[in-house]
């Protein structure tokens, strides 16, 4: 067999491999997917590079100059670059596990324990809020909302005065050491819910979108029983069914929704009107599950999060909801942030699905 043909060969598998392989560490949770989707395109160049490398001015080259080796050598630089990248996943994995631990026992540390009087914390992952959260904690500590539930607010590096406006209020709040992350903030919610005995959680955002005329409704939902003696396991708060607040997004997001959509209902049969939404309801059942390690996606948990949990057959129910356009600040889903999510959502999507169904890992 020829040189060239050898290289054609060896370019083709190695990029057959990193698509595969960077697939498989995403579902068995050992890489993650900003990681993922970078391995997934370089895998699929190499493939096409593989297909098409006579015709490209590079092969041409190579193959004038005799210089295959170079090519064998960038391969197996890349695969060296493969497992650094592994490491280097492992560590931020660890790193955001115990940095959520360093930050729920420097709270505990100032903090007397005792049983919470009410059954229902709701959690807010706070990030340079400081235009936003005065608003919305006035709403949450009004006598509906206070008399049904405490307020948690993790606050996530906030470089403004966030910190300093939740401190006027009687909320619990835990200072994250460093920047988690919007998902990571939320499993600290949780951790730090299963620890103090509360029996159902609320995750809302506060930029001022979800309405806190929601929470009643949503804490009704999780309470109430079904005719089978069956109470919900989460509560999807929804901005597309009917009874929802006129609500527009962008064309990219509505792509995004009717994708996610169609995926979930494929993939587990039920149809989801809104699978991103941030506000939710969820039973100690479900927080629970979430709040253990490698349950949760630390990053953008989304549509796959509620097709875990839907395929892990725990109850999801839907309500429709009332909600704002941002006013102030920047939110996380702005500038083309939405266009690296979109990727990185999908793989996940599949990845949740091979784990579960084929893996069998719940």
């Amino acid at each position: 067999m020829e040189t060239g043909r050898i290289v054609e060969i060896v370019v083709t598998i190695a990029g057959i491999v990193i698509v595969i392989s960077s697939f498989w560490f995403l579902s068995v949770k050992k890489m993650t997917a900003n990681f993922v989707v970078i391995w997934e395109i370089i895998g699929v160049a190499l493939v096409m590079l593989g297909g098409t490398f006579r015709l490209s001015v590079w092969g041409t080259m190579i193959y004038e100059d005799g210089e295959h080796l170079a090519i064998c050598i960038s391969v197996a630089g890349l695969f060296i670059c493969y497992q650094f990248s592994l490491v280097v996943s492992s560590l931020l994995m660890k790193n955001h596990e115990m940095a959520m631990e360093v930050s729920m026992l420097l709270q505990e540390k100032n903090e007397t324990f005792k049983i919470p009087e009410k059954d229902l914390l709701i959690i807010l992952p706070v990030k340079n809020e400081e235009k936003n959260i005065r608003k919305l904690l006035e709403q949450l500590f009004c006598p509906e909302i206070g008399k049904i539930a405490d307020v948690l607010c993790v606050n996530d590096g906030s470089k403004d005065r966030s910190g300093q406006v939740i401190d006027e209020y009687p909320c619990i709040q835990i200072r994250n050491i460093f920047g988690l992350g919007y998902g990571s903030s939320l499993q600290l919610g949780y951790k730090y819910a299963l620890r103090k005995g509360y029996q159902y959680v609320i995750q809302m955002d506060a930029d001022g979108q979800h309405d806190v005329c929601n929470i009643p409704l949503i804490y009704q939902k999780l309470t109430a029983n079904d005719g089978n003696g069956r109470s919900a396991d989460i509560v999807l708060a929804s901005r597309f069914m009917e009874g929802s607040s006129e609500f527009k997004v962008s064309a990219l997001k509505k792509f995004a929704f009717w994708l996610f959509r169609f995926m979930i209902y494929v993939l587990s049969g039920r149809k989801i009107a809104d699978p991103t939404t941030g506000l939710q309801g969820l039973s100690r059942k479900a927080f629970a599950y979430y709040s253990q390690y490698n349950n949760f996606d630390h990053q953008y948990p989304d549509a796959n999060m509620v097709l875990q949990m839907l395929l892990l057959k725990f109850q999801v129910a839907e309500i429709p909801a009332v909600m704002h356009v941002r006013k102030d600040g920047k939110s996380m889903h702005s500038g083309l942030e939405p266009v690296w999510y979109m990727p990185r959502m999908f793989l996940n999507v599949l990845a949740v699905v091979f784990r579960i169904k084929g893996l069998k890992i719940f």
